[in-house]
């Protein structure tokens, strides 16, 4: 049995993505499936940089603003939704594209991980804290190769001890190869240049009016401790509205978050050997569009 047809673009937060993903889907006259962990949530617009109906050009979006904020999501959620879609698509003799820059989501969907639930893996590293304290969980870092920046901060250490434990456990239980036919493309900038966007991208997002957003969500009842709101963006927001920082300081803070999860989303991607990596530094629009699409035409054209 052949294998579903996809095309993935993925890459760093404000590399591109997005607009590129559009602009070939429209061409192609194809589907977007959006593989971004927070822009499911409605009303969640501003702080997760997502498309709105005016500039996704008639490209039909899945997985996108579909969920309430106090709703659960996770990478087997996405999986199993995201599988559907791709059947869907295909029976249309369609290609859709995969667009986002959610690692694990975007990964474990094309390798077929068998996701497990991850309560009892933080659960490990939560007793050796108890157990050890901070420098317990140094030493299991120290020891794990996959692990090459070891947070001095209690909260991300545990967070990346996880995160390292459910790539191998994921892995022992992925499909022989990749699940789907087609490209993977990956865009990519010189780091600098991605900053000065990551760092444009937040100013905008208080010009539009971040703040409002997240109080308008907190009167709509939605819970401070849900998923949603440990989205970037929101959780600084929350601690501005607590008082604890000035909106001034959580507007720095989410820039220099962003640029955080920005090289992590890197590190993650450099797991994923079979990237076809497009650098758009110094380019023009048509010149590294135009290499995109020429890898999707060699990609499908010998089939």
């Amino acid at each position: 049995m052949s294998k579903q047809r996809l095309i993935t673009i993925l890459g760093p937060t404000a590399s591109g993505k997005s607009d590129l993903g559009i602009y070939l889907a429209g061409k192609m006259g194809s589907s977007i499936i959006s593989g971004d962990a927070f822009q499911v949530y409605k009303g969640m617009d501003i702080g997760t940089a997502k498309v709105m109906p005016e500039e996704m050009k008639g490209v039909t979006h899945y997985l996108v603003d579909c969920l309430e904020p106090g709703e659960p999501y996770s990478a087997a959620i996405f999986a199993e939704t995201a599988g559907k879609y791709i059947q869907e698509e295909n029976k249309k003799e369609k290609i859709p594209f995969l667009v986002g820059g959610t690692g694990m989501y975007i990964e474990g969907l094309l390798e077929g991980f068998e996701f497990r639930d991850r309560g009892s893996t933080r659960q490990k590293w939560l007793n050796l804290y108890e157990k050890e304290g901070l420098s317990g969980l140094i030493a299991a870092a120290r020891k794990n190769p996959d692990i090459k920046n070891i947070p001095a901060d209690k909260q991300r250490l545990i967070r990346t001890l996880e995160l390292a434990e459910d790539r191998k456990k994921q892995t022992a239980g992925k499909a022989a190869g990749r699940v789907y036919d087609g490209p993977v493309i990956g865009i990519t900038m010189e780091r600098q240049t991605l900053y000065e966007r990551i760092n444009r991208r937040v100013d905008l997002m208080f010009e539009q009016g971040l703040e409002q957003e997240v109080r308008t969500l907190l009167q709509q009842g939605i819970p401070e401790d849900c998923q949603a709101f440990k989205g970037i963006g929101y959780k600084e927001i929350l601690l501005a509205l607590h008082g604890e920082i000035t909106m001034d300081e959580a507007r720095e803070l989410i820039k220099k978050n962003t640029r955080h999860f920005a090289k992590r989303q890197l590190t993650w991607f450099r797991h994923m050997p079979y990237i076809q990596w497009v650098d758009r530094t110094g380019r023009d629009r048509a010149d590294w569009y135009g290499e995109v699409e020429s890898i999707i035409h060699s990609a499908f054209s010998a089939k």
